[in-house]
């Protein structure tokens, strides 16, 4: 279950899904070269030892224009033409990032202006807006089709829905009523989208205080706009918190406990079937390995990638480690890193790798973590700041930091070198980037 409480970008310090960037620190800038104007023999070998890249741009422009000009040209005709040349490479043999930045993706930004602005991926602008009006976009849980927001009000207690072709609300509930406020402290919607799982709790105002509801496990019905049911707490324990995810096909629900999970049926709300998901998760002689399901847009449907922790108990600390865990399957691939650090994960596409933030006062770092390897292969430092998240671009080549505050920062994947900074006016409060790629489809999502 999606929890709106948490901002999509930052969890707690010791989660896979915790986002904490910063700005890179700039390389020493190189020391110009100038070349003499006179015309002496001492300046024309001068001139010849000019850098490198005007000396490869002048001859591949000459090169890109020498076969059609076979005859004697004045000096203003060769510096037109070498002009030329170079306009029509940079036309054809553009570097990377000029032929599209990070990707050709869609970029949503909810932000404090009550708005979620659309970003064309591969220039970063600001193509279109969509007002908001529950307030300010908390959290914006996206539909397993990709078809759909569901934006959460900072109070958690309006829902409004976001059409993402026509950038329009289409539907917008609310279970408060009189007085009494009803929050939505989790939701999440099934994969055919016929309901939405929500943990709530009650505020009812009295003439002289506020009486709170138990926390409660319901379901909403989308076409019928009502609750219709309440799904019992496993073993009659109430609690403040609960992780549920859906099956690809919507078949059933995964109820967490605290060592196992329960499977419903998403038609009656019966319990099928159980997970001993400790055994899974569990390797001799390290114990059980604490694993969040993160949910994560390059992943495929079904299947969740993250960082697990673990306690040696040998020595009496704690490890770290990558894990992938097939639910339908239910079983789990993994390695161990080492000591356990405080670093997130987030997947790259293809899924060969992933890239972290570590972040301690003092000494905030990049990390590649690379998956066919098993290990983690790049660390850098760099200058971070507060309350800041990550995601790699669509094709993999560049990586955004950015929440809180207004700016886009854009590093280089390989590198972590700063590229640019993109500042789009208004606080941000979430960050969803949705690739062209067609996206996954419940599997009887005809029925």
């Amino acid at each position: 279950m999606t929890d709106p409480n948490r901002r999509n970008d930052e969890t707690s310090p010791n989660s896979e899904q915790r986002e904490i960037t910063g700005s890179a620190k700039s390389p020493k800038a190189r020391d110009s070269q100038t070349t003499p104007g006179a015309k002496s023999p001492t300046a024309r070998k001068q001139r010849r030892s000019r850098p490198w890249g005007f000396r490869a741009w002048r001859c591949l422009a000459f090169g890109a224009f020498r076969d059609f000009a076979p005859f004697v040209i004045s000096r203003s005709q060769g510096l037109r033409a070498v002009l030329a040349g170079v306009v029509s490479l940079l036309a054809g043999v553009a570097p990377v990032h000029a032929q599209g930045g990070g990707g050709n993706a869609t970029i949503y930004v909810g932000t404090y202006g009550k708005k979620i602005l659309v970003l064309n991926e591969s220039n970063l602008k600001v193509v279109d807006s969509i007002p908001i009006s529950v307030g300010i976009p908390t959290s914006m849980v996206l539909s397993f089709n990709r078809k759909h927001f569901y934006v959460l009000d900072p109070q958690f207690e309006h829902v409004e829905v976001i059409d993402i072709a026509t950038r329009k609300a289409i539907d917008k509930f609310t279970l408060s009523s009189g007085n009494t406020r009803v929050r939505l402290w989790g939701i999440n919607v099934d994969p055919r989208e016929r309901f939405a799982v929500v943990l709530v709790k009650t505020y009812t105002k009295k003439l002289d205080r506020y009486e709170i509801g138990k926390p409660t496990l319901l379901r909403y019905d989308l076409a019928k706009k009502a609750v219709t049911d309440t799904i019992p707490w496993p073993k009659g324990e109430e609690r403040d918190g609960a992780q549920i995810i859906f099956s690809p096909d919507g078949e059933y629900m995964y109820f967490f406990t605290t060592d196992d999970v329960l499977v419903y049926s998403t038609d009656s709300l019966k319990q099928v079937d159980r997970w001993e998901l400790s055994r899974t998760l569990f390797e001799e002689g390290m114990g059980r390995l604490n694993f969040f399901f993160p949910n994560d847009i390059y992943e495929d449907p079904g299947f969740y990638t993250g960082l697990f922790r673990t306690n040696d108990p040998v020595n009496h600390r704690t490890l770290m480690g990558v894990a992938r865990v097939d639910l339908m399957k239910r079983s789990v691939d993994f390695f161990t890193l080492g000591p356990s650090e405080p670093v997130n994960f987030r997947l790259a596409p293809g899924r060969k790798r992933a890239y972290g933030l570590r972040q301690q006062v003092g000494n905030y770092e990049f990390w590649t973590f690379d998956l066919e390897g098993r290990r983690v292969i790049q660390r850098t430092q760099f200058e971070g700041r507060p309350r800041m998240g990550l995601t790699p671009s669509s094709n993999g080549r560049e990586l955004y930091i950015h929440t809180a505050g207004p700016t886009i920062d854009v590093f280089d994947a390989q590198t972590f070198k700063k590229l640019r900074t993109v500042d789009l006016g208004q606080d941000m409060s979430g960050l969803i980037i949705i690739p062209q790629a067609s996206a996954p489809k419940p599997a009887n999502a005809g029925r």
